[in-house]
């Protein structure tokens, strides 16, 4: 007899809310799903990790664990199964609780790194202070440098919407909504597994030419 661990997760999902809607305690039930999105979360983390300098896997445990605790003190309540980047079509709860981790690592290290920028004062006569403050305008212009290759990238993403939207709207979900999984991309977008692939790598191509053009410009 299938048990709710054979259950798809919008399936187990549903049956959490239909829980919850009764009255009965579905933090067993969401545990399990939750365990199951464990090993997607830890990419987001270390991507996010990666994105502002940082190694820190003793960090993964307690940043899923944060993000569990908000799922379950607010994202049962937020949760509309609406893509918020594609109006008109559904998000899964996977994707949803993605992107809970990824706002929660986003807002941990860059709280961190404003911490480092802002030095030392001047009534400092620690012997390190010269150092740390060394090393904070370097974290600073590792910033800028990060910001400027951001600009850029947005930019030439917003011509891919333009020029190419089927191949935006894939690459979107596949790389902005952390789905990083073909079969759920094809989902989404309401679109073949063998359509996916191609979207997405007509995207990628298309991306890595105008990121090219627009770099070339702005050295001329």
């Amino acid at each position: 007899m299938a048990t709710h661990r054979d259950l798809p997760d919008t399936d187990l999902f549903d049956e959490v809310l239909r829980r919850r809607a009764r009255g009965e305690d579905p933090r067993a039930l969401l545990g399990d799903l939750c365990e199951r999105w464990r090993k997607p979360a830890g990419v987001v983390i270390r991507r996010i990790q990666a994105s502002y300098r940082v190694e820190a896997p003793e960090d993964e445990p307690e940043l899923f664990q944060d993000a569990v605790q908000r799922l379950i003190e607010r994202g049962l309540d937020q949760y509309r199964g609406v893509s918020e980047q594609l109006p008109g079509k559904s998000a899964s709860p996977k994707t949803f609780f993605l992107r809970i981790v990824k706002h929660l690592a986003i807002d941990r290290y860059r709280q961190k790194r404003e911490i480092l920028e802002s030095g030392t004062s001047e009534e400092d006569e620690s012997p390190h202070a010269a150092h740390e403050n060394a090393v904070a305008m370097e974290r600073s212009r590792q910033r800028q440098s990060r910001e400027d290759a951001q600009e850029i990238y947005w930019a030439a993403f917003q011509r891919l919407q333009t020029e190419h939207p089927h191949e935006a709207s894939a690459w979107d979900v596949y790389h902005h909504q952390d789905v990083e999984d073909h079969n759920e991309c094809a989902r989404i977008l309401s679109i073949t597994v063998a359509n996916s692939y191609k979207r997405v790598s007509r995207a990628q191509a298309y991306l890595k030419r105008y990121l090219l053009e627009l770099i070339e410009a702005e050295n001329e």
